[in-house]
């Protein structure tokens, strides 16, 4: 098998890159990179050191037409078995700067790849509030500004003052959170081919011990009713409108189901947890299962919030960033009620 074979078809772009002295890996499992520890190869593999070297690649991969994937802490994600074919930019090296704002001391500048966690101590210790719901979810900001995150009865909407994204065509863009139309676990940026570099979270003042104490109880209630330390992808269901997803999956008695090395968590419904010898296949199987059975009981059809990430014909997104309502996608193809629908092939 040549080179240009062994990634798709990828070679020019992969040394193009590799010319301008970015270094890209070939085949990089991305099971490695996910919080579920499942999923297949990234054809390429891109970890750029600083914000400089994420602005020399991304026009030349936009160029290239090769779909890409921003990748944070790879949590709330669900990747194929048959992994990614295009290429996966991991933003935890060259995203990560964080620090007050220079001209404004209530608001926070937080690079994409910065985890939650890390922006929600960096407000505490700066005496900022609003922040303490992302203290328990185990993310970055640059997930959190996609999906739109939330705990605890807030979400990242409503700290988000402005994003500085990537959009092809344009170069760098300032994003002010008018223009991002966010709503329940969804954005803009979902249905755009941005590229998130930065956030600007606009915070209040507050007591650091206030703060602190806030945080602590927040941690404390996620690793009561969580599966804290065990490989799963957070909540794998959206609420539905007056319900809560983890609920009604109980009271339809799913836990402890099981599809090979996948199974629900027996302390969350809205939980699946990876043995250690998961696949994808496995989890879709069992989502699949599950909702169908919500809905059997209840009438209500379940959406994943979980994000999907494969090859397109599995699920009928357009491209890994994708995750619509409507049409054939993640959140329906194989969700259908009706007999005879049928999973992706993780």
């Amino acid at each position: 098998m040549s080179d240009d074979q062994s990634v798709h078809g990828l070679g020019p772009l992969r040394d193009e890159l590799r010319r301008l002295g970015l270094d890209v890996k070939e085949g990089h499992l991305l099971a490695r990179h996910t919080s579920f520890k499942i999923g297949g190869p990234a054809a390429l593999f891109w970890e750029p050191p600083s914000l400089a070297a994420v602005l020399t690649g991304l026009p030349v991969i936009v160029q290239a037409g090769v779909p890409l994937f921003a990748l944070g802490l790879g949590s709330n994600l669900l990747v194929s078995d048959r992994g990614f074919d295009g290429i996966v930019m991991a933003t935890g090296r060259g995203l990560r700067q964080a620090a007050v704002s220079e001209t404004d001391g209530h608001a926070l500048q937080v690079g994409a790849g910065v985890p939650l966690a890390k922006a929600a101590n960096l407000a505490q210790q700066s005496g900022l509030a609003g922040l303490e719901f992302a203290i328990s979810i185990p993310g970055t900001v640059g997930g959190a500004a996609t999906m739109n995150a939330g705990a605890h009865g807030s979400s990242f909407s409503e700290v988000v003052e402005e994003l500085l994204v990537f959009v092809p065509g344009r170069g760098v863009v300032r994003m002010p959170v008018e223009s991002l139309q966010y709503r329940y676990r969804k954005s803009r940026v979902q249905e755009e081919p941005w590229v998130v570099l930065e956030a600007r979270l606009r915070l209040a003042p507050g007591s650091p011990d206030a703060i602190r104490s806030r945080m602590q109880e927040y941690m404390a209630r996620r690793k009561k009713t969580q599966p804290v330390g065990e490989k799963n992808a957070g909540s794998m269901f959206k609420n539905p409108n007056g319900h809560h997803a983890g609920h009604l999956l109980e009271a339809a008695g799913v836990k402890g189901w099981r599809e090979g090395g996948a199974h629900i968590s027996d302390l969350h419904a809205n939980f699946i947890i990876n043995d250690g010898d998961a696949t994808a296949a496995d989890v879709v199987a069992l989502m699949r299962r599950v909702r169908q059975v919500v809905f059997d009981q209840f009438h209500i059809r379940l959406v994943p919030e979980v994000r999907w990430v494969g090859p397109h014909d599995e699920d009928g997104t357009r491209n890994g960033n994708r995750n619509e309502e409507e049409g054939s996608t993640w959140d329906n193809l194989w969700l259908r009620e009706d007999a005879g629908s049928s999973a992706p092939s993780a």
